[in-house]
C-alpha cells in the first residue's frame, strides 16, 4: 500500500475525531478530569485550531505530543490571567 504524499482537509476530517478522542483519554487519565469536558475544552483551543489546518502538519503528531502542546497552551493562558 502506497502512502499518500499529501493530506487534504477532507482527510483531516476523517482522522481527527479518533486522534482527539485519544488526546482527551490521555489527558483524563493524567488529570482525573472528565474526558468529555477535556474534549470540549480541547476543541476550543489554539492547539485544535492548528491541528485542523493541514498546512501546520500537527496532524502528524501523536497523542502524547498533542497533550504536551495543549498543556503548554493551558499553562500559558493561566500564566497570562
Amino acid at each position: 500500500m502506497k502512502l499518500k504524499e499529501t493530506f487534504t482537509q477532507e482527510d483531516l476530517r476523517t482522522i481527527l475525531p479518533s486522534k482527539i478522542a485519544l488526546v482527551a483519554d490521555l489527558l483524563s487519565k493524567r488529570s482525573g478530569e472528565d474526558p468529555v469536558k477535556i474534549m470540549t475544552d480541547f476543541y476550543r483551543s489554539k492547539t485544535y485550531a492548528m491541528l485542523q489546518e493541514e498546512s501546520t502538519k500537527y496532524w502528524w503528531f501523536g497523542p502524547a505530543e498533542l497533550c504536551e502542546l495543549y498543556g503548554q497552551e493551558v499553562a500559558q493562558r493561566k500564566h497570562c490571567s
